[in-house]
């Protein structure tokens, strides 16, 4: 008792005495008063000095009787304050999840697998514009929840994945199930249920338990978000469309206004200028074409392109042949126009400079990844690089180009010209 009160306990000496806060020597006094009355009880309650500790006592009170009547007080005192600790924790935890469900407007439910019975709480039926008094209490068996609730399209979905979820032989699991509600007053909900199974083992049943919440505006936005998002799909389409046909005429345009240059250089300048601009307008041509508006395969575009040129440049196939190993691999949009224009000078390249006269040879396109990188070769076996230019200080404006479009793509550029010229770009995708 010196724990509590700090002081020695003497034989004879009233108990109250030494309890010198005055709430607990009345609470003391109301106990001893109601043990003598004849009264056997247990309470909990707090004691102890503010100096030192107060706890938490499990406190069992029994009169000591005789034959004349009651001659004394049985108490026997049981330290619980860790106990309590705990269980004003978990009273704590419980009111705060209360709180979070309420501000997330979750609601409870539990299923009795063995009779098929749903029990929800009072959220639940506010949600669905009733009460647990109005449906004829809080459980409902599965059966009839479904029939009587669930949008007839959802039905079957319904039962088929309630039927999985209790069959299936695995270790805990969740589960989130979409579907309608229909109310009394025929108005649709959506509602999202989290199930959570814990499966059955010798010493207890399976566990079926899980909350539900009213997801109707968020489905109301995503219907909203996604009928926006279709018309912007269309709208980029409809740019890339226009954009790669304004694109096709400038290329016409220059192919015409070429007719009457004679002056073989102007002549090329033109046709270069000729061959960049459709090589941009094939890949606004792939964007509208893909289903993705971000990528397109820049392997089957190397393969068009290239063919394009090829047969534009090369009168004699049997002559300079075109080979290609090429990866259908998927590349963002900021990367494949000047990606594009890279392959369309190195062929171009290839195709105008490498087979001088009447020379023969083969030009090799290679497009992989190598890693995280994306790894593109263009090689020809004809005349080969000149070894007094250096191609990165070059006067062309086709290698000027190629040099800067790397760098755009944060690229890295190698020339060999150990047999024939042979460029390698590497570089990493910059939006994934």
């Amino acid at each position: 008792m010196k724990n509590i009160w700090g002081v020695d306990i003497e034989i004879g000496k009233s108990m109250l005495d030494y309890i010198s806060y005055p709430e607990d020597r009345e609470k003391a006094k109301m106990n001893f008063d109601r043990v003598l009355s004849g009264e056997n009880f247990i309470v909990i309650e707090e004691y102890g000095e503010e100096s030192l500790s107060r706890n938490y006592w499990e406190n069992i009170y029994n009169p000591i009787q005789s034959d004349t009547g009651i001659i004394g007080i049985n108490v026997f005192c049981i330290d619980i304050t860790e106990r309590q600790k705990a269980e004003d924790a978990l009273k704590l935890s419980q009111i705060r999840l209360e709180n979070a469900m309420d501000l997330a407007k979750l609601a409870n439910w539990e299923f009795d697998p063995s009779n098929k019975i749903l029990t929800f709480n009072d959220r639940f039926y506010s949600m669905i514009g009733t009460t647990a008094e109005k449906e004829g209490g809080y459980q409902i068996s599965s059966d009839t929840y479904i029939q009587r609730y669930v949008h007839p399209d959802d039905v079957q979905p319904m039962s088929e994945i309630i039927e999985s979820s209790l069959t299936e032989n695995r270790l805990i699991f969740s589960q989130e199930i979409h579907h309608r509600v229909v109310l009394n007053n025929g108005e649709i909900r959506h509602m999202a249920f989290h199930i959570r199974v814990i499966p059955a083992t010798e010493e207890e049943s399976i566990h079926v338990y899980g909350t539900v919440q009213d997801i109707t505006e968020r489905k109301k936005v995503e219907e909203k978000l996604k009928k926006s998002l279709n018309e912007k799909e269309v709208l980029i389409k409809e740019i890339h469309h226009r954009v790669k046909n304004n694109l096709m005429i400038i290329s016409s345009l220059l192919n015409l206004q070429s007719q009457y240059i004679k002056d073989e250089e102007a002549l090329d300048i033109f046709r270069e200028s000729q061959n960049r601009a459709r090589s941009m307008a094939l890949i606004h041509e792939r964007l509208y074409q893909s289903k993705d508006l971000k990528r397109i395969d820049f392997g089957d575009y190397i393969q068009t392109l290239s063919k394009d040129l090829y047969h534009s440049c090369v009168t004699d196939p049997q002559r300079v042949e075109l080979k290609m190993h090429v990866e259908n691999l998927m590349v963002d949009i900021n990367t494949t126009v000047p990606l594009g224009l890279i392959v369309n000078e190195l062929v171009t390249n290839s195709l105008k400079h490498g087979f001088i006269k009447d020379a023969e040879g083969e030009i090799n396109i290679d497009f992989h990844k190598d890693g995280d990188e994306f790894v593109l070769v263009v090689e020809d076996t004809g005349v080969g690089f000149p070894d007094d230019i250096d191609f990165r200080n070059t006067s062309t404006l086709g290698l000027q180009l190629v040099n800067n479009l790397t760098t755009q793509i944060d690229g890295k550029i190698e020339l060999n010209r150990d047999k024939g010229t042979k460029f390698i770009i590497t570089f990493e995708e910059q939006y994934r």
